[in-house]
């Protein structure tokens, strides 16, 4: 009986970990998106949108996949270990997401190094490195999706569907105004190399 109920709140503690962490990573990455458009000028948004909250919003979700491995490992009745925690298609229980959730893991650990180290790699490595934090995102949300024993309810195809939509709408904006620039680029070189050209046949005509 007692490793009954052991096994209820261990299981309810990973599965809330898990989701208050995946919850917490989307935000995290719908704030980065939104300072990255420049979304959060007065004039649109509060000024709580600012890198504190999203480095803070990060902090937190780390503290949550702690909370929710850790669950995972000592509930008695999965009995996982470390193995199937760390290693990928280890694990006998859904090996396929249970694999997604490990390296989404690590690759966070390796942008959390990258933010740590960034005054010796530079802004501009640790800026074209951040861009796995979406790969995170995603390989958080298809481990939720097929190794999470809650994805069928409602209430959690809600959340995936609103957080998979907002971050990929807010990621095609980005796209779009980092396209921006190089058309821009793209006129200016394609006026100057006609203005060239009209220079060119202009030339002989004077001459003569």
């Amino acid at each position: 009986m007692t490793t009954t109920i052991w096994s209820s709140v261990t299981w309810a503690v990973a599965s809330a970990g898990g989701f208050t962490a995946y919850i917490l990573l989307s935000l995290a990455v719908i704030v980065g998106l939104a300072l990255s458009l420049q979304l959060q000028s007065p004039s649109r948004w509060p000024r709580l949108i600012n890198s504190e909250m999203h480095n803070f919003l990060t902090l937190l979700s780390l503290i949550f996949i702690v909370i929710h491995v850790l669950a995972v490992w000592i509930d008695p009745y999965t009995k996982f270990g470390w193995s199937a925690i760390l290693v990928p298609f280890v694990s006998t229980y859904r090996p396929l997401g249970m694999a997604m959730g490990i390296v989404a893991l690590y690759l966070g650990i390796a942008v959390g190094i990258s933010t740590w180290i960034r005054p010796y790699i530079g802004y501009k490595v640790w800026r074209s490195f951040h861009i796995v934090t979406l790969g995170v995102f995603a390989l958080a949300a298809l481990h939720g999706i097929v190794a999470g024993s809650n994805s069928t309810n409602i209430w959690a195809i809600g959340m995936y569907i609103v957080s998979i939509s907002t971050v990929s709408v807010l990621f095609i904006m980005r796209l779009r105004k980092s396209a921006q620039p190089k058309r821009h680029q793209a006129v200016q070189a394609g006026n100057a190399n006609r203005a060239r050209e009209q220079g060119q046949l202009m030339t002989p005509a004077r001459s003569r």
